[in-house]
């Protein structure tokens, strides 16, 4: 077989295959480990989860207290697995009236925090956290700062240096988070 079937331009002699020819793809070398391990694995494919993908189009804006599942169960959202570096995590994803959440929690370290997740696109922080905040019910004192969240990638936000001294069109909530995580 030559690897690709070329499109039909639907003519009958034209037309795809009805089934597939086998194919038989050999084992994995036996020194390969799992693609999620990054470091010194000899397998040529590193893994990302869809976790990896999504964190990259949000950026946290706060830490709820736990547990996920109280505020998963609140908004009747479904939660799904994925990992990271420090292993397996809850996401669930959602929308509240025009902006784009995300609730994060780490399933196998107790009482770390909810990291609350919003689209880059979004740039009022503070108006954020209180729509969330209200459709969840809960104190809006209950709000930790980013320090609180162990994500990786939160850790390595709050490490970089500081934005810009002129960042007056910020959110005033934006502007607190900068000047207590620097």
């Amino acid at each position: 077989m030559s690897g690709r079937v070329p499109a039909g331009d639907g003519t009958a002699e034209n037309q795809e295959p009805t089934r597939w020819e086998p194919v038989t793809v050999p084992a994995p070398d036996p020194d390969r480990r799992p693609a999620p391990e990054y470091q010194a694995n000899p397998n040529p494919a590193v893994q990302y989860g869809i976790w990896d993908a999504m964190a990259l189009s949000h950026r946290p804006i706060g830490v709820l207290p736990p547990p996920m599942k109280a505020y998963a169960d609140r908004l009747v959202l479904h939660v799904e697995q994925s990992w990271e570096d420090l292993g397996e995590v809850d996401v669930a994803m959602f929308r509240l009236g025009r902006r784009f959440f995300v609730l994060s929690q780490f399933t196998e370290v107790r009482d770390t925090g909810v990291t609350v997740w919003l689209d880059r696109r979004h740039t009022d922080d503070e108006a954020s956290l209180k729509m969330l905040i209200k459709a969840l019910g809960i104190p809006h004192d209950c709000v930790r700062d980013l320090s609180w969240s162990p994500h990786s990638a939160v850790q390595r936000a709050l490490l970089s240096p500081p934005p810009p001294a002129d960042d007056t069109g910020s959110s005033r909530w934006t502007r607190f988070l900068r000047k207590h995580t620097h």
